[in-house]
């Protein structure tokens, strides 16, 4: 893997859109930006192959339908005869095989089979004597499955534990459902560990029915989704959101749900379910009334196959409005296609929906039918649609909703949704640039997650020379992107968010700015904070004192150019495992380290700062796991004596000087286990 410039993954799903290709694997390489999405395909195309041109490359095209789906991106890949790969998987052999030579996977032997599930189990612990025998029989009935035996594997492990017995009336169970069909045996096995889970994960795995195919699916979302629907218990001990995460990290550990992202602090930070346990999801959801997951191939929306979606709405057909008893849906068709059809549910309590891409995601569309079509309503979920400029269409009569989410050219929300009194997380996707949050929100008293995708400014409700003393958001514990300058940071935060524990914000620059007065924001006062985002327009004239509260455990800098004299107060922190400094957060020449801070410090990320020295050893990071280093074209060196850091497992360089690249290959060179090297320069040409 190390030999390798760039490494990129894309799931290739049956009705694959080339666009979608392409940026999938584009992101893993640059980010995505509007400018980005408003490309059209050829110059995506070219893009994509101007960021390969040069460099060693492996793409993975996972679970390939078609080889039109390769013939769509060959043009992408630049042929440089440099080591570049291709690695296309496929559940058809015939796909493959028009294209390259074949590599059938067999399945895994009695014996490898056996070793897997052992390992799952006990880890590098020996298996129990007792246990020998029927764990041998229950591997070798898996049929040398992974995915089957990964399921039994947490079912033995949460359920069974070294119970004999217990064991035996899984090997019965695995064994009355064994078939020749690999598929069929795999979906057997599954449904034999759903049927042995707690009532509450199982709500909770059959959720994953809602979401589409070959999807990553935020954690944050997902978990805030479970909890609007009543799946995870309150306990007075742990909040729900904690609550969430262990049930995600039990699923987890019965291998039913896959990672597919982790955060820097390493906690999951995307998930996703195999397509056969996702079958097995809407199959079982829908048996039980749980969940109706529609597509664009049921009725009615199969009759609009073949129609183009640019034709007018009125030219659509309207008669096949179809009313759902289901108590949640889940829709994934085009956009115009739903809007046109109005569904309605009067005994609908979640209604989630996930556009199939389209030539025109922007483009309005007219929902008001959908407050009066499903009045029940405690989940709503219109992110991927945009509704425009207004929200006041009935939303506020949706009294029960605890789940909103809503995409649109949104400049404003209006003090009608303040109505929601039940409403818990609070989504807004705005196509427009600012977000004014009426005065009202202050009466959302149960409001704990409000994100706003760009910036988002509150009716404070007072000057500079008039503080209040009533109105705020006590159960907020997330709130993403605020707007506001440097006093109303100090007079306000603690004031209206007491109990906030991740905020992401941007100060703005205060409009009668002198010399001195534009201070480093104060946080110490906000003693629950535990992760801070926080980006700055215009330079710190007095960084004065930096503060910031003992609790943090995630820190983000932005754009604040503060001088490296300055990062002590950071190193201090002793909560500290993530730190970020992004975009000129720090600037001047030379870091110098020094000893006894940054004792817990688990990730380090330097982006875009203009540092050219930096003088540190091991002891100065003695818990670093990982490094990541990106656009600082001017550093030298990563100090060498970090092979000696035992904590560290990678070092990541991107876009960085020839200097930088050769200080880190000479770690490389020392091989040491468990460090991996990633390197991604575009001065790299071998």
């Amino acid at each position: 893997m190390l030999h390798f410039h760039v490494r990129a993954w894309s799931y290739i799903s049956p009705k694959y859109k080339k666009r979608d290709l392409l940026l999938d694997i584009l992101r893993h390489m640059i980010a995505i930006t509007d400018e980005t999405n408003a490309m059209c395909d050829e110059d995506i195309e070219e893009l994509l192959y101007k960021q390969l041109k040069g460099k060693r490359y492996l793409v993975v095209m996972d679970d390939m339908w078609s080889k039109g789906a390769w013939d769509d991106l060959r043009p992408s890949f630049p042929d440089d005869s440099n080591g570049s790969r291709m690695l296309i998987t496929s559940r058809l052999s015939n796909v493959v095989s028009e294209i390259s030579d074949p590599h059938p996977l067999r399945p895994l032997s009695p014996e490898e089979s056996w070793e897997l599930l052992k390992l799952k189990i006990f880890q590098e612990k020996e298996c129990p004597h007792e246990l020998l025998e029927v764990g041998k029989q229950i591997a070798r009935n898996c049929k040398g499955l992974p995915l089957a035996i990964g399921a039994i594997a947490g079912l033995l492990h949460r359920t069974c534990g070294e119970s004999k017995d217990m064991w035996n009336r899984i090997a019965d169970s695995v064994s009355s459902r064994v078939v020749n069909d690999p598929e069929t045996q795999c979906k057997k096995i599954l449904e034999l560990s759903y049927n042995h889970l707690p009532d509450h994960l199982k709500a909770c795995l059959l959720y994953f029915g809602a979401f589409p195919k070959d999807k990553d699916i935020p954690v944050w979302r997902l978990q805030w989704l479970w909890i609007a629907e009543g799946f995870v218990h309150k306990l007075e001990c742990k909040s729900s959101e904690d609550l969430a995460e262990d049930y995600l990290m039990d699923l987890i550990g019965r291998s039913l749900v896959m990672v597919a992202k982790r955060k820097s602090n390493g906690k999951v930070k995307a998930c996703r379910v195999h397509d056969v346990m996702r079958d097995l999801c809407i199959v079982r959801a829908k048996e039980d009334n749980f969940l109706q997951s529609v597509s664009a191939d049921d009725e009615p929306y199969s009759s609009f196959n073949g129609l183009s979606c640019d034709l007018p709405l009125e030219l659509f057909i309207t008669s096949n409005e179809r009313t759902y008893m289901d108590y949640r849906l889940s829709f994934y068709v085009n956009r115009k296609h739903f809007v046109v059809s109005r569904p309605s549910g009067p005994s609908v309590r979640s209604l989630l929906f996930f556009a199939t891409p389209d030539q025109y995601p922007r483009c309005p569309y007219n929902v008001s039918f959908i407050p009066t079509n499903y009045r029940r309503l405690r989940v709503l979920d219109l992110e991927s649609i945009n509704m425009g400029e207004y929200l006041e269409f009935g939303m506020e009569h949706l009294v029960d909703l605890r789940y909103l989410a809503v995409c649109g050219d949104i400049d404003s929300i209006p003090s009608s949704l303040s109505n929601l009194e039940h409403l818990e997380s609070l989504i807004v996707k705005s196509l427009k640039s600012n977000v004014k949050l009426p005065e009202t929100i202050w009466n959302m008293q149960k409001l704990r997650h409000l994100c706003i995708s760009k910036c988002a400014t509150f009716d404070w409700g007072w000057t500079e020379d008039e503080i209040p003393t009533m109105g705020s958001l006590p159960s907020l514990v997330s709130l993403s992107l605020l707007c506001f300058t440097c006093w109303e940071v100090i007079d306000g935060l603690k004031m209206r968010f007491p109990n906030l524990q991740k905020l992401r914000c941007i100060v703005l620059k205060p409009r009668d700015i002198y010399e001195g007065f534009s201070s480093f924001p104060a946080f110490e006062s906000q003693c629950k904070l535990e992760s801070l985002n926080i980006s700055y327009y215009g330079k710190v004239l007095n960084a004065g004192e930096l503060k910031f509260p003992s609790s943090i455990k995630k820190l983000t800098l932005s754009n604040f150019r503060l001088p490296w004299s300055h990062i002590s107060v950071i190193g201090r922190l002793h909560h500290l495992e993530v730190l970020k400094l992004v975009s000129e957060a720090f600037e001047g020449s030379s870091w110098t380290m020094e000893e006894g801070e940054f004792l817990n410090l688990k990730y380090l990320k330097l982006d875009t700062l203009n540092i050219v020295h930096w003088e540190a050893i091991s002891e100065h990071l003695p818990r670093l796991q990982q490094l990541i280093v990106r656009k600082c074209e001017q550093l030298e060196e990563i100090p060498f004596d970090f092979v000696s850091i035992s904590t560290l497992v990678k070092i990541e360089v991107q876009q960085c000087g020839i200097s930088l690249e050769e200080s880190v290959r000479r770690i490389e060179e020392e091989e040491i286990e468990g460090l991996k090297i990633f390197i991604n320069n575009s001065y790299s040409s071998t």
